[in-house]
């Protein structure tokens, strides 16, 4: 009924730019901490024990690819908070 196909450009952009803005709100490198005790018990949560430094360095990565990607589907439209 909704395909993407289906949907005009300017309703992909802002669900797309949503979905972009969440990752980078889960994958903050500020919040590692808080993945830590969340994950705590799993074998992500033992990677992170172990790789601490690699993984806050994965998550900023992560992060400032997904910040960029956000910022790009809200360029040329405007902002829905407004």
């Amino acid at each position: 009924m909704n395909d993407p196909e289906r949907l005009p450009t300017e309703t992909r952009k802002p669900i797309t730019g949503y979905l972009w803005g969440a990752l980078a709100v889960l994958t903050c490198p500020c919040h590692l901490p808080i993945l830590a005790v969340v994950l705590a018990g799993t074998t992500v949560g033992a990677f992170i024990g172990d790789h601490w430094g690699l993984a806050a360095l994965t998550l900023t990565g992560l992060f400032v690819l997904s910040v960029v990607r956000l910022l790009r589907a809200f360029k040329g439209s405007s902002c829905p908070l407004n």
